[in-house]
């Protein structure tokens, strides 16, 4: 599978399991780690990224002035993302799934979220 360079660190597990989504995005691997590294530099916040569906989910961990940050930064530097932003997702917004995070019924072999995040299809066995 060819790739965009080699491949991102493994994402920051207290982020991926207490962050909340901020943004859902679509670009290679190494483009969106770069990208969402810079938007957590310019925004001064803790945020990572993981595929979620084909998207990428980028999470914040942090208090409201820290999301307002990641906001602005997200808009700021939107047009260097060698990829495309699909959306901001406001605070308390709808989640995209997150294995081992994301409750789901007993038997569930899928879990498919349409890219706004606001349906949601469980496939059980």
């Amino acid at each position: 599978m060819a790739t965009d360079g080699p491949t991102p660190p493994h994402c920051d597990r207290e982020v991926f399991n207490n962050g909340e989504t901020i943004a859902i995005a679509h670009g290679k691997p190494n483009a969106m780690e770069r990208w969402v590294k810079a938007v957590a530099k310019q925004a001064d916040a803790r945020l990572d990224w993981h595929y979620s569906g084909g998207l990428a989910n980028i999470l914040i961990l942090g208090d409201d002035a820290a999301r307002q940050r990641a906001e602005q930064a997200i808009r700021d530097l939107e047009s260097e993302l060698d990829g495309e932003l699909h959306r901001i997702v406001p605070a308390g917004g709808p989640q995209l799934y997150r294995k081992g995070v994301t409750p789901v019924p007993e038997g569930t072999i899928a879990v498919a979220t349409h890219p706004s995040g606001d349906s949601e299809v469980i496939v059980r066995d």
